[in-house]
């Protein structure tokens, strides 16, 4: 048999056949799980590409089959529980098909010139699924009108779009909270740049509009960055004023620190003090915070199997929209 690969050496396909003793197209098909190759044969290539540590390269194998058998997901970030979740359902759903996932977090606007300048990401890729992300404003002068795109959390008028209503997860905490005798807070994340999600807005939105259509309003928003720190000095200026009061946070992550802070004031969660989350995410569960409950999994899930579908050809019609509904959790805060 041929010799290992020097170290650093990038492996190509001949390798392994030379490696292996097949040819190359041998070790093509079964890359590409083809049943016309025994299963000694099929042995052999398999400990060939162990052993030189051989890693397909998906754009020549897109070129070379038309299939990269590569989904990219791009988020705007990858915080907490959220898009942990939303990727297992996604994936669960990509392997039945025999795909993989390729995940590209829009951490900041580097992350984004980054991806409009290399084209390798997108053309490697048999589809794409955009969360959080105006995919028609944004990204559409660097997308292969070829490549099939379905958008989480975004409208959109060239695409796929699946969405939960945020706007009525916001209304149904407002009639929540309308009937309690309570100032009333909200705590939330403000939009800094083009590529962060609207969804905070929007559930800011349902929640203000239900309240005033009920003869209350909001004592105060609070704008945060999605993190504890500047939550928990948030919460402690709130409880130093207030002993009785609501709190709305548009999101679970923001909830937990203003339930501490609470605690450690001696107030009483669920009775001197309301606390209300959104997303039911696991430690909302877990701390058993009230909250709304969007269909992360679910989402993920039509995400991809809509994909795949499209993938496949087997829809051609317009583009579709899919809209979810939350619900209201009611727990012990």
């Amino acid at each position: 048999m041929a010799k290992a690969r020097r170290k650093y050496q990038r492996v190509t396909i001949k390798d392994v056949a030379e490696y292996a003793q097949v040819g190359v197209g041998t070790v093509s098909r079964v890359l590409n799980n083809s049943p016309h190759v025994d299963e000694t044969t099929r042995e052999r290539v398999l400990e060939a590409i162990k052993n030189l540590g051989y890693m397909p390269n998906p754009h020549a194998r897109r070129l070379s089959t038309g299939s990269s058998q590569l989904i990219t997901v791009i988020t705007p970030e990858m915080k907490g529980d959220f898009y942990q979740i939303l990727m297992s359902s996604i994936d669960e759903v990509l392997v039945k098909y025999g795909y993989s996932s390729l995940l590209y977090p829009l951490y900041n606007e580097k992350k984004f010139e980054a991806l409009k300048k290399s084209s390798d990401i997108l053309l490697s890729t048999d589809g794409l699924i955009v969360d959080g992300v105006n995919v028609d404003k944004v990204m559409s002068t660097i997308l292969n009108p070829q490549t099939p795109v379905i958008c989480l959390e975004q409208d959109s008028d060239k695409y796929d779009s699946i969405m939960v209503d945020n706007y009525y997860g916001g209304v149904l905490v407002g009639d929540y909270f309308a009937d309690l005798d309570m100032d009333i807070f909200v705590v939330t994340h403000r939009k800094s740049h083009e590529l962060e999600s609207t969804v905070f807005d929007e559930r800011l939105e349902g929640f203000q509009e239900s309240l005033e259509r009920k003869g209350r309003s909001i004592d105060k928003i609070y704008y945060v960055p999605l993190d504890w720190e500047s939550t928990f000095e948030v919460a402690r200026r709130i409880f130093y004023r207030f002993k009785r009061c609501a709190i709305f946070t548009t999101t679970d992550y923001l909830a937990v620190p203003i339930i501490e802070v609470a605690r450690t004031m001696q107030l009483e969660v669920g009775k001197d003090v309301r606390v209300c989350g959104f997303d039911d995410l696991p430690i909302a569960q877990v701390l058993e915070i009230t909250t709304v409950r969007q269909p992360i999994a679910e989402m993920g899930y039509l995400a991809a199997e809509s994909l795949i579908k499209r993938i496949n050809r087997k829809i051609k019609d317009k583009p579709k929209k899919y809209i979810l509904k939350p619900e209201l959790v009611i727990r012990n805060t």
